[in-house]
């Protein structure tokens, strides 16, 4: 199960924000989370038996975060595995890439995809193809949505199948989407902002709408989905090698749906509990 989604990063001042929508077109979908003392991601989905997956949207303790979207539905391993393998084994964004440069020289194959990456002094994408990566980094702010913007792939992603790109949409609904989550990412610089970017809607409120609603006519547009989770994680810096975790998620359309706050500490039992008890 691939995600149509819109994603993006910014650094402002000693704190920064990881925000993405997930677009599914699978109806009545529930995240799992994992939280340990290492790491907090919301599990991907394998496409092949629908059980979780890999990483879709997380950080680890050393103040690196990371998501995902899809770009190309293939028949190789999911992409979320190797999120995870970057929470769990890497530090910075440039650990990250070699990681998946190394994974990937190793003969290993995935769905295309972008990975969004965070930390507290830089943001950055890995744009995933068909073995090969690219990495952009910035000192301020990223975006992505469902193509690549340097993997010369457009050609290939314009003359897709529906099937195979998915809750993606067509190519210039991505183009248009990433374009407005850009513009509006550059003048956010608040929670309050993050969450009305992903409130956004374009005027069908579909495809090129940031936060999408599903078709009144479903089997007219089977891979349409809808938006069925938004998450925002509040990364703050204490010192140099201390962190403040917080993470807001509303189950839904962000429009019409309550954000839930969760504080993760990653020393902390109880807080673990809470998370895993009452995360939407």
């Amino acid at each position: 199960m691939s995600d149509g989604c819109t994603a993006g990063a910014k650094i402002i001042g000693d704190r920064y924000y990881l925000l993405k929508n997930r677009d599914l077109i699978w109806g009545g979908f529930r995240d799992s989370v994992v939280v340990d003392k290492e790491v907090f991601f919301v599990a991907g989905v394998n496409v092949s038996d629908g059980n979780p997956c890999g990483a879709s949207f997380g950080f680890n303790r050393y103040g690196l975060s990371g998501c995902n979207t899809t770009v190309l539905v293939t028949s190789h391993k999911p992409y979320d595995i190797l999120l995870e393998r970057i929470l769990r084994e890497t530090k910075t964004i440039d650990e990250a890439f070699g990681l998946v440069r190394d994974d990937l020289k190793s003969g290993n194959l995935y769905q295309w995809c972008n990975f969004i990456l965070a930390s507290p002094n830089r943001v950055g994408v890995i744009e995933i193809g068909d073995g090969e990566a690219v990495l952009e980094t910035d000192l301020r702010m990223i975006t992505r949505t469902n193509h690549h913007l340097i993997l010369p792939t457009a050609d290939i992603l314009r003359n897709a199948s529906a099937s195979e790109r998915e809750a993606g949409g067509p190519l210039i609904s991505s183009q248009s989407r990433r374009q407005e989550a850009a513009k509006l990412l550059a003048e956010a610089s608040s929670f309050m902002d993050m969450t009305q970017i992903l409130s956004t809607h374009s005027k069908g409120r579909g495809f090129d709408s940031i936060c999408r609603h599903c078709s009144p006519t479903p089997r007219s547009n089977p891979y349409l989905g809808e938006t069925v989770y938004s998450y925002v994680a509040e990364i703050s810096s204490i010192d140099s090698e201390s962190f403040e975790f917080r993470i807001k998620v509303a189950a839904g359309n962000p429009c019409t749906n309550t954000y839930d706050e969760f504080l993760i500490d990653f020393n902390s039992p109880e807080s673990k509990y809470n998370i895993l008890k009452s995360f939407p």
